[in-house]
């Protein structure tokens, strides 16, 4: 589906869906949890289909409820061999997995194209290490052999979700484990976020300073969760409102673990207008200066945080921003690109985006792109442009916000469908 979003000032208030980070966890550890889990306050985008899919293949029985998942965990998946395990295009599917469903017998990973060409160096050296197999071909992945304790020592440079994957999996093992973490390790909260999932579904992890202690033999517990809203997506319209807007977001929680909450400091750094009102926040239309933002433990803010920086006075600089290269696609390509196409002038290079901003974007003509992200960050875009903006392919927001424009349209932007 192709769209074409208009200018104009967007007004009214914006119920942010639940995170997609905290949801994957959830699953994944009622999942484990031997007994009966609600998983509360949920959205199935399609990364979370992924995930839920998956589970349900190795045995696990899921019931969708109006705004629940009821899940019925076991202590062990019940493996038949041979599974094919789709991930469609979910990173954290896959990654979060790959240590759960290692076994004897072997499973088979696929997923769209794309999805094998992100990094799976970390697995990869843990299973050669212990003569397993692990074979990429072409648009799928072969493991065979089971993922034991022992001592880890893991870059945190890649990704976190190498590490969650580990921590999952590793409590269930008959003795205990220890992974340690080279710095720079970057997205240490997503870390931190796993721990607080697994605490609160009975699993315990010792933690001093970048080593993790797991104790083996722990059983992971059921219970009901209430997943809380996603700070990556609200950023969108904290965005919206600053550049364009009076929007109120009424249910985000300010002692989340979420690094993406760093979003309300960094506009409040730019001269951005927030008005905290009880339970809510209020992001109101703003003449934002430029700054030095560092999002090494935040880059899924980077395709919306440019779009801001567009529109402030003088210049802003976006570093550590190399590891945008691995994401579903050049995140850090697309959005010089994206960025050019709109006016604004930018330079760049392998980790750092400058980028000189002005009033209004004057789009041209472009190629858009397959990546969520970066198409929410140009449906923003539009409202502070000399011109509608065409958008193809906006279905791609399904991979973690369906209701997106629906949200946008409610806000009193006039949104065309072509």
């Amino acid at each position: 589906m192709n769209i074409i979003i208009h200018p104009g000032f967007a007004k009214g208030d914006v119920k942010i869906p639940p995170s997609k980070s905290y949801l994957h966890r959830a699953i994944i550890c009622a999942s484990l949890a031997e007994g009966k889990s609600v998983i509360k306050n949920i959205i199935l985008s399609e990364d979370v289909k992924a995930t839920i899919n998956a589970l349900k293949t190795v045995g696990i029985q899921i019931n969708k409820l109006d705004n629940a998942l009821e899940i019925y965990g076991r202590k062990e998946f019940p493996f038949i061999g041979d599974e094919v395990i789709d991930c469609n295009e979910s990173g954290s599917t896959l990654r979060f997995l790959i240590p759960l469903l290692t076994n004897m017998k072997g499973i088979l990973f696929t997923g769209k194209r794309g999805l094998f060409k992100r990094p799976l160096s970390i697995y990869k050296d843990i299973y050669e290490r212990n003569n397993l197999s692990f074979s990429l071909i072409e648009e799928s992945l072969f493991t065979k052999g089971t993922i034991e304790a022992g001592n880890y020592i893991i870059n945190g440079n890649i990704s976190s979700q190498f590490i969650s994957g580990l921590l999952f999996a590793l409590p269930l093992k008959s003795t205990d484990t220890t992974i340690e973490i080279v710095d720079p390790f970057e997205s240490k909260k997503y870390v931190d976020m796993t721990i607080k999932v697994l605490s609160e579904f009975g699993i315990n992890i010792q933690i001093n300073n970048n080593i993790y202690f797991i104790k083996g033999n722990q059983q992971y517990k059921p219970k009901d969760y209430i997943v809380e809203a996603d700070y990556s997506q609200a950023a969108f319209f904290a965005v919206a409102g600053i550049i364009n807007g009076e929007i109120s977001i009424s249910n985000l929680n300010e002692e989340t673990l979420q690094p993406d909450y760093d979003i309300i400091s960094i506009i409040k750094k730019m001269n951005g207008k927030i008005v905290k009102e009880k339970n809510d926040f209020r992001f109101l239309k703003s003449k934002t200066k430029g700054i030095e933002i560092d999002v090494s433990q935040c880059p899924d803010l980077s395709p919306i945080l440019a779009v801001l920086g567009g529109l402030s006075e003088g210049k802003t600089v976006i570093k550590n921003v190399s590891r945008l290269k691995l994401k579903e696609i050049d995140r850090l390509s697309a959005i010089v690109d994206y960025l050019t196409v709109l006016g604004v002038k930018t330079n760049s290079d392998e980790n750092t985006i400058e980028i000189f901003g002005q009033q209004f974007f004057t789009p041209k003509e472009f190629n858009t792109y397959n990546d969520h992200r970066i198409v929410m960050a140009l449906a923003i875009s539009a409202l502070r442009s000399n011109k509608p903006l065409r958008i193809n392919n906006i279905n791609v927001i399904n991979k973690s916000y369906p209701g997106f424009i629906d949200d946008l349209e409610n806000l009193g932007i006039k949104v065309e469908y072509v």
